[in-house]
């Protein structure tokens, strides 16, 4: 009883790492989740544009 505030405390910090990754075609940059614009069409779905990085940013 006296570490569960230490295993509390692992546990949160376990949570805080595995939380950050993006999905499986995107990259990580300004701490977002980006993809690159197709030249003719549209974002991917749950994406928008963004024209400060001039990328397609998860929502």
């Amino acid at each position: 009883m006296k570490f569960l505030w230490l295993l509390a405390f692992l546990l949160a910090l376990v949570g805080v790492v595995l939380g950050q990754d993006c999905p499986a075609g995107f990259d990580r940059k300004d701490n977002k989740c980006t993809v690159d614009r197709p030249v003719h069409g549209n974002c991917p779905d749950n994406t928008a544009y963004s024209v400060a990085l001039n990328k397609c940013v998860l929502k």
